[in-house]
């Protein structure tokens, strides 16, 4: 593990060359791990990637009765749930936690669990979760740092209901509360991420009977028997492969990203084509040459699914600085999520910010220095940042790229980047790995 004191010193200039195989999902895991507890019996999901937010989910399960046991990319989950409230201890660490209000609700008709965590990017208010459950006719009110919902009938009618905003996490709530409705629930604007299709097969193939995932609007019929946990492979991270396609890009290098789904990031692979670089994709493999092209200012717009992803926003900010001419980046699911850029301004980067949009004219030269990140991709964007800015760097806050990338300082060194995680008046250190499957 890192504290700290432990950053990673990069020193840039090089172009990043080589293969990089992808891991499984960090969102989705986050949300197939409480759906399949409403299951019973064992279930194993595969591909499961090493990451430090897999412990927290471990620690919330244990507080449930469940057991998750984690080993070789997979974890299984046994026993059922006991207990319907959750203490303070794991579920402020991470943001999916809030998703066992859902699985707690359908299958005791109530709940307590603590404002859920993860990082801080901008207000991410919980207001459409306790819309949905109110729709059930379950009380749901904050009280002392807690979530408090009770269903005053349970089981409870399904119902039709219209998301103000296509919520991943209202949405993933709304089809694990309403998997234990006694009717049909109809769920309008519904987000349309490739996790949601991820949580819907996996609960599909437990028994439940959803239809419609990936579309604005889903249907959830009750499930003729109980749910059974089954055996089910995580979908690669979409979020990993557009870090490494930027990262590539940005130092003119040459890669190849493997275990991909390509029509998960044709967002990220428009961006880069229409700003000069080579990209040729194929079934489950994407390969990217900007070793010498003349790359071409980008307008980018973070929006929900299939638009582009606001965790991949901050690498498009990075990319642009090494683009002619003039790019926007604009965020419309989380506006003031620029905290990067206070950073790298300590770089030599220049841009203009006007409310959710930054206007930047490149390209433009950076020098390395030293940075902190405080969540997981900002942290990610500033190791970019540094590896094509000309001198050294170090990057503060590496627990947090621990959370959401897997092995992710090797993959940098074998794709050629010249880093080492330091510890501050120490001599170096191995690069760190969490250990999580070997638990």
């Amino acid at each position: 593990m890192v504290s700290d004191r432990t950053y990673l010193k990069v020193r840039g200039g090089k172009a990043l060359r080589g293969e990089v195989k992808v891991n499984g999902s960090k969102n989705s895991i986050l949300a197939l791990i409480p759906a399949m507890c409403l299951g019973e019996g064992e279930g194993t999901l595969n591909h499961i990637t090493d990451i430090s937010d897999i412990e927290a989910m471990q620690g919330i399960l244990e507080e449930i009765g469940v057991k998750m046991h984690c080993e070789n990319n997979a974890v299984s989950i046994t026993g059922n749930m006991e207990y319907s409230e959750l203490s303070k201890l794991y579920v402020p660490k991470i943001r999916a936690s809030n998703l066992f209000l859902g699985v707690l609700l359908a299958k005791f008709g109530k709940a307590v669990v603590p404002v859920s965590g993860g990082d801080k990017i901008g207000n991410r208010p919980i207001d459409i979760h306790l819309y949905v459950f109110r729709k059930f006719g379950i009380q749901a009110e904050i009280e002392d740092g807690y979530v408090k919902c009770e269903a005053t009938q349970f089981p409870y009618k399904g119902q039709k209901i219209f998301l103000r905003f296509p919520s991943v996490g209202a949405t993933e709530n709304a089809m694990l509360v309403a998997s234990a409705a006694e009717s049909e629930t109809v769920i309008y604007n519904a987000a349309m991420e490739p996790e949601i299709v991820d949580m819907a097969i996996l609960m599909n193939n437990m028994g439940a009977k959803i239809t419609g995932a990936g579309t604005p609007v889903i249907h959830i019929k009750p499930a003729a028997k109980k749910l059974s946990r089954t055996v089910h492979e995580v979908i690669p991270d979409r979020l990993e492969v557009g870090t490494f396609l930027f990262m590539i890009a940005a130092t003119k290098g040459t890669g190849i990203i493997r275990n991909v789904i390509p029509e998960h990031v044709m967002s990220v692979i428009t961006i880069l084509e229409d700003s000069g670089v080579k990209v040729e994709v194929t079934d489950s493999d994407i390969a990217i040459d900007a070793s010498d092209s003349n790359l071409m200012a980008i307008d980018v717009e973070a929006l929900p699914f299939p638009g582009f992803p606001t965790d991949l926003q901050p690498f498009a900010t990075v990319y642009a600085l090494r683009c002619n001419g003039k790019s926007t980046i604009k965020d419309a699911v989380f506006p003031v999520r620029f905290n990067h850029l206070f950073e790298i301004r300590r770089m030599g980067m220049t841009y203009e910010s006007v409310h959710s949009q930054v206007t930047l004219n490149g390209v433009q030269k950076l020098t390395g220095t030293t940075m902190t990140g405080t969540d997981i991709r900002m942290c990610a964007s500033l190791v970019m940042a540094a590896l094509v800015a000309k001198g050294e760097s170090r990057i503060y806050g590496l627990e947090h790229i621990l959370r959401g990338y897997d092995n992710f300082f090797q993959k940098l060194k074998d794709l050629g980047a010249d880093v080492a995680v330091i510890e501050e008046e120490t001599e170096e250190i191995a690069l760190p790995r969490l250990n999580v499957m070997n638990n």
